[in-house]
């Protein structure tokens, strides 16, 4: 019996635009990615499977996880991802038995907020299965297979600063920029990527107030300047998300009037992110909105550079 417990980061979008569409109906961005130190823990247990009516190398998958209301079957990315693993044709010859894998998720990332919550788990699964196989995949073979888990899982397995352009797929690491105070303001209301979309599709040039300056931001990544990102930043889904959720814009606005010097949604939202120049403001920025938004989670976390972390590995006692 083999256990690892994996450190699943979240991410948030320091800008996202969208630049075309393929004919399959999905949108092409150019976004710039950064994790966070908001963490899901992903726990993997394998384990020889004794049931005498197992298949010879058959592998039965399970998830579970200590929040309701996720998937645990393969609409969940971190099931979809194990699936895609083990179907691997360089995994499949070192199964030598059938083989049993438990996979447990302890969510503390919320759901359906636009920090890639699911693509975490997903990523941290990837990760954490590779390390099982003393002759374990490539890690360009695991990029493909996080390719075809979801859009976001890629940039989740990489982490820290990356471009992502195409669907997710396309990444350019950018230089660190870890530390970096941030603070998460995360609505009791989830919103659905694809339903954003849509809402995106019908807004007739609303977005542009909010497109970034792509090349502008990178060079402040680059320099680490929060001014800079400020001035050049955007995410062009903003107007969709306020269609459903019309109070984003106004706590962006008292998020800036705290202290911060960029606040952005992430993603395709509801979250709202700030980022701050000193620690002491994010954390005074949390009392004074925390009474103002009373349905609201606030967070302060930093930003990292690494994706998933492998935090413990052994045998159960």
């Amino acid at each position: 019996m083999q256990q690892l417990i994996i450190l699943a980061p979240a991410k948030i979008n320091l800008s996202l635009d969208v630049v075309g569409l393929r004919a399959d109906g999905y949108h092409l961005l150019s976004t710039v990615m950064q994790t966070i130190d908001l963490a899901d823990q992903v726990e993997l247990v394998l384990e020889p499977d004794e049931n005498p009516t197992a298949a010879h190398k058959a592998v039965t998958i399970s998830l579970t996880c200590d929040l309701g209301d996720i998937p645990l079957d393969r609409g969940n990315t971190a099931y979809k991802a194990a699936s895609l693993f083990f179907s691997h044709e360089k995994i499949r010859p070192h199964i030598s038995s059938a083989l049993r894998v438990a996979i447990h998720i302890k969510k503390i990332i919320p759901v359906a907020a636009g920090l890639a919550g699911g693509s975490a788990d997903a990523a941290a699964v990837l990760f954490g299965l590779n390390r099982c196989f003393p002759e374990h995949l490539a890690q360009q073979d695991l990029f493909e297979l996080a390719v075809r888990t979801g859009a976001d899982v890629p940039f989740c397995l990489q982490g820290g600063t990356v471009l992502c352009e195409g669907i997710g797929e396309q990444l350019t690491p950018l230089p660190s920029w870890s530390d970096l105070p941030v603070l998460l303001a995360c609505p009791d209301q989830s919103l659905m990527t694809a339903q954003i979309f849509s809402a995106y599709n019908n807004l007739n040039g609303q977005a542009e107030r909010d497109r970034p300056d792509t090349e502008a931001v990178l060079r402040a990544v680059r320099n680490r300047d929060l001014f800079a990102l400020a001035a050049s930043t955007g995410n062009v889904l903003t107007a969709a998300a306020c269609h459903y959720i019309p109070e984003i814009a106004l706590l962006r606005q008292q998020m800036l009037d705290c202290g911060a010097l960029v606040s952005q949604m992430s993603g395709s939202g509801p979250s709202v992110f700030s980022l701050f120049p000193k620690d002491l403001l994010c954390r005074k920025a949390i009392g004074r909105l925390e009474s103002i938004w009373p349905y609201y989670r606030f967070i302060c976390c930093r930003s990292r550079s690494a994706g998933p972390e492998l935090i413990w590995s052994g045998t159960p006692s």
